[in-house]
């Protein structure tokens, strides 16, 4: 009976601690740094999704969805998340290369006949390529086209006009070819409207509009039930914002035009078009990472995916050091557990959107945010974020080393 009552208290800590350690925040470091950007005002609100081996091991909003309520955001929340929608329109290149309806080294001309036409330079000094573009070209940002952003001074004119007129995805593809080109194709990495491109050759090729063919090819075989090129008509939005005189504020150059070009873009642009949720998100890179199939749905074959997440860019061009067909191909960071990451693939949104698939460690991480313009310190600080936190919840694991990646 004496040994009975001295278990007792132990038993009771045992209970009491019990609870607490359940309660124990996870990947600590992640929720960490997310909170310290809202109260370092860097951000009103934010929200990830990570997973491994299939399981969400972490889901989190912290912050407020817009600086005109206070409502508080939510992980369920829809945002716009721009050039993320490069790796699915990316993907569905690949599709139809695989049935056999394109070939990656097929020039661009055959499906979009205006690009017979295009020029390297600027008017009078402007001349013709030394090759015409392929879609390989497209899904390496290789081909000479650019973004207002990404071009010289004397191009941005050209390039900040191009979508005014363009009701259609048609009109779109048939302005783009219109526009100079930096260099000719396969000569420098340049970021630019490739993947908008690629999106009319979808819509030519499949013979439907590409919004059609990505609902009936991607988004429902995967799940993605909020993954669109309009939100929801009773959105409560998360506001682009920026920052002006040191606050945070609604961003006016998204919201000003009579369309209303935040919430309705004037085409379908395989580029930058799409709305979607961390969940729907998720579902896309899980079937990425796991070779192209989620839940008995395959969208792609493993040998497509291995294809797409090599480095396509030879020591020769100007640019990132490796870039596969649609995604950035990252090298590991030291993490408090050793290098971890290496091979990653990832990409972000212009409303600082981010995402990072590592198949060495069966992960897959998004995190997103509604300011502008994209904040490249948060780009590099997610990831390490990210796995810094995997890495001190599974101490236990092998750091990666730096051997070769894919």
């Amino acid at each position: 009976m004496q040994r009975i009552r001295q278990f007792v208290p132990v038993l009771f800590l045992a209970l009491v601690l019990i609870p607490a350690v359940v309660r124990a925040e996870p990947l600590a470091p992640l929720a960490d740094w997310m909170r310290s950007l809202v109260e370092q005002n860097r951000v009103l609100g934010c929200a990830a999704q990570v997973t491994q081996g299939g399981r969400t091991i972490f889901l989190e909003a912290y912050g407020h969805r817009t600086p005109m309520a206070e409502d508080e955001l939510r992980t369920d929340q829809v945002v716009r998340i721009y050039s993320m929608t490069k790796a699915i329109t990316s993907a569905a290149i690949m599709q139809l290369v695989e049935q056999g309806q394109l070939g990656i080294d097929d020039p661009v001309s055959r499906y979009i006949p205006e690009f017979t036409e295009v020029r390297v330079g600027l008017e009078e000094a402007s001349r013709s390529p030394s090759r015409g573009i392929t879609i390989r070209d497209l899904l390496t940002h290789t081909s000479g086209l650019a973004y207002d952003f990404s071009c010289p001074p004397e191009y941005k004119h050209a390039y900040e006009t191009v979508f005014r007129q363009s009701g259609t995805l048609e009109k779109a593809g048939a302005g783009m070819a219109q526009l100079p080109l930096l260099h000719d194709p396969g000569e420098q990495f340049t970021y630019g409207v490739n993947t908008d491109v690629l999106g009319r050759v979808v819509e030519v090729v499949a013979e439907q509009p590409f919004q059609e063919y990505l609902e009936a090819e991607i988004f429902e075989p995967l799940g993605m039930v909020d993954t669109a090129f309009e939100p929801p008509a009773d959105l409560h939005r998360m506001h682009i914002v920026t920052r002006v005189d040191g606050e945070l504020q609604i961003d006016q150059a998204h919201y000003a035009a009579e369309a209303d070009r935040a919430l309705k873009p004037r085409f379908p642009s395989g580029g930058g078009g799409l709305w979607s949720t961390l969940s729907d998100y998720t579902r896309f890179m899980q079937a990425m990472e796991r070779g192209g199939e989620l839940d008995g749905v395959r969208i792609l074959k493993p040998a497509t995916v291995a294809f797409m997440t090599q480095n396509h860019l030879s020591p020769s061009i100007d640019g990132p050091q490796r870039f596969g067909l649609g995604f950035g191909l990252e090298p590991p960071v030291q993490t408090s557990r050793g290098m971890r990451g290496g091979g990653r693939w990832t990409w972000g949104g212009a409303a600082s959107t981010y995402f990072l698939i590592d198949p060495r460690q069966d992960l897959t991480a998004v995190f997103i945010t509604q300011k502008f313009p994209f904040d490249f310190s948060m780009a590099e600080e997610f990831p390490k974020a990210v796995l810094e936190a995997v890495a001190v919840a599974q101490p236990t694991s092998a750091s990666e080393g730096t051997g070769p990646d894919r």
